[in-house]
């Protein structure tokens, strides 16, 4: 893919803005940011579960657990596990956002 991405690059260096280019980046864009945010939301709803549960924020909890103030259960693995999923995904969803 990132070959691709070069040789687009050198393309457009070369050849000038293609208006046809632009649209289909721009589609492609927007369609792995929507993946994103429904991947995002699907874990939003686990996170919830968890945070019912366990009354407690997953911030909160993840930096409890961070720090060592809670047992190695599989629960809180689970939940940890789940939630820094959740923030990869919104650093790579900002990420691409910033490229749009």
């Amino acid at each position: 893919t990132l070959a691709k991405v070069k040789n687009l690059e050198k393309f457009l260096q070369k050849h000038g803005e293609d208006p046809v280019i632009d649209r289909t980046i721009t589609k492609m864009l927007d369609y792995k940011i929507q993946k994103y945010d429904e991947e995002i939301n699907r874990l939003n709803k686990d996170l919830k579960k968890y945070e019912r549960k366990h009354k407690k924020e997953s911030s909160v909890f993840s930096d409890e657990f961070n720090k060592g103030r809670l047992e190695d259960d599989v629960d809180f693995i689970e939940w940890a596990s789940l939630y820094r999923m959740r923030n990869n995904l919104l650093k790579k969803k900002t990420d691409l956002e910033r490229a749009r």
